[in-house]
């Protein structure tokens, strides 16, 4: 092996090694921004978030934190690094949305919040956490803040109790997203919807184990769904 070659493998080596220590530091980092963020020092906090999402960007070896993807990540093994990536995001809207000039890059953090919040368990806990600072009048930018924790119900494909008893595939169920998406049209059902995602997200896992529920759902659930579809979600849906 020649002195370059040497040079070279030794710096890669030095590299990795770098690069392992801030990957396990990388919660610590994280948790200097919020503690920056909850002090106020919204530039170090920034500098803090970016420098944690970059480290998770480099590990999966995509360009940078904005081409991070849901599909990146192993959700039996990475679902609390997610979860965490998610809230990240979202701080990092709050604070580009401080300065007009940074709307871009708001926008671009919500919506990898929404990529990172639909479809996962922990989807009510984001779509509430966004919902209360938007109540609390903490961004500049509402509009779009309200249309990010829109998206995370429009984007999401579950049906929690109609999945349940037909499966996330079945037409019935298709059509009852449909419903949702018609509903999501009004205040009232957002409203709605945030109340049945909320109970429903928490009671259908415990419904899954329980033969019982099985029994019942058979019985009245999917009849009364069936119905409905037939009726009045029918004539919604033609109306649309």
């Amino acid at each position: 092996m020649d002195l370059n070659s040497k040079k070279m493998s030794r710096e890669e080596r030095e590299r990795k090694l770098i690069f392992k220590h801030k990957f396990e530091n990388r919660i610590t980092i994280a948790r200097y921004g919020k503690e920056s963020l909850d002090a106020g020092d919204y530039g170090n906090a920034l500098h803090r978030f970016v420098e944690y999402l970059g480290i998770i960007a480099e590990y999966k070896e995509v360009k940078d934190l904005y081409s991070l993807r849901v599909s990146h990540f192993d959700p039996k093994k990475e679902l609390t690094e997610m979860m965490m990536i998610s809230h990240i995001f979202l701080q990092l809207a709050r604070i580009y949305d401080a300065s007009p000039k940074f709307q871009d890059e708001c926008k671009r953090c919500l919506d990898q919040f929404v990529a990172f919040s639909s479809n996962q368990p922990y989807q009510v806990v984001n779509s509430e956490l966004i919902r209360k600072s938007i109540k609390k009048s903490m961004y500049k930018q509402t509009g779009i803040f309200l249309e990010a924790h829109k998206k995370i119900y429009t984007q999401s494909k579950k049906c929690y109790v109609v999945t349940f008893c037909y499966g996330p595939e079945h037409q019935i169920t298709k059509d009852y997203r449909d419903l949702k998406d018609w509903m999501l049209n009004y205040r009232w059902g957002q409203n709605f919807i945030r109340f049945y995602y909320t109970y429903s997200s928490r009671i259908v896992p415990r419904w899954e184990k329980s033969l019982a529920m099985h029994f019942f759902s058979k019985l009245l659930i999917r009849p009364v769904l069936v119905l409905f579809s037939k009726t009045i979600l029918r004539l919604i849906l033609n109306k649309c």
